[in-house]
C-alpha cells in the first residue's frame, strides 16, 4: 500500500522515472547518494526509495535531531551521526552490517549540501571493512529520473573510487548545480 502510493506520488504526479539496477537481490549494501546540494535531495530521494520499495537507512548529521525534527526524522528511517567528534563511525557501521542479515545504508559523501571539491570516505571503508559492496544513485533534476548503477565492490584505493563518484554526479543535474562538482 505505501509503495504504490509513493508510485503514484514519485513516478504519476511528479513526472519522476527511475532508471537502472535496483538491488533487489543482494542483503547487505551502502548506498551512495550523489550529488547532494539541497535539502530537497532528501525529500525526493526519500520519496524514490518509498516508491522503489527499499529498506533502506538514511545517517543524517545529528545536529538536525532536535526536538521535534528528531522525532519525525526517526519516523523516516533516518539515523543520527555525530561528525564532530572521532566516534569511530566506521567501526560502529561496519558492525552494524556484522550484527545484521539484512541492511541498506545510505550516506551522501559529499558531507554538505554547498559546495565542495571532496568526497568524504567513510562510505568508502565502511564497505570494504563489512565487505559489502556499492550501490551509487542519484537524482538527475533536468530529465527528473533517478538513477541507479549495478552494484559493485569498492575500488582498488578510496582516490579511485571517489574520482568514481565524482564522474557519475558530473552526469546528473543537481538541484542546486553551483553547490557540486565541476568540469
Amino acid at each position: 500500500m505505501t509503495q504504490k502510493f509513493f508510485q503514484y506520488i514519485f513516478f504519476k504526479l511528479l513526472g519522476w522515472r527511475q532508471l537502472g539496477v535496483i538491488p533487489r537481490d543482494i542483503d547487505k549494501y551502502i548506498f551512495v547518494a550523489v550529488p547532494h546540494t539541497s535539502n530537497w535531495d532528501f525529500v525526493y530521494g526519500w520519496m524514490a526509495i518509498k516508491a522503489l520499495g527499499l529498506n533502506v537507512t538514511i545517517l543524517v548529521k545529528d545536529v538536525f535531531f532536535v526536538w521535534p525534527i528528531g522525532y519525525i526524522a526517526r519516523l523516516f528511517g533516518v539515523a543520527p551521526v555525530n561528525r564532530r567528534e572521532r566516534t569511530n563511525f566506521v567501526d560502529s557501521v561496519a558492525r552494524q552490517f556484522e550484527e545484521n542479515e539484512k541492511l541498506a545504508v545510505l550516506i551522501t559523501p559529499e558531507g554538505t549540501r554547498k559546495f565542495s571539491p571532496d568526497i568524504k570516505s567513510g562510505y568508502y571503508y565502511i564497505a570494504k571493512k563489512a565487505n559489502i559492496p556499492i550501490v551509487v544513485a542519484g537524482p538527475d533534476f533536468a530529465n527528473k529520473s533517478f538513477t541507479v548503477l549495478p552494484a559493485r565492490e569498492p575500488m582498488a584505493t578510496f582516490e579511485e573510487d571517489a574520482a568514481d563518484l565524482i564522474r557519475f554526479s558530473k552526469t546528473m543535474t543537481a538541484r542546486r548545480p553551483e553547490n557540486t562538482f565541476r568540469d
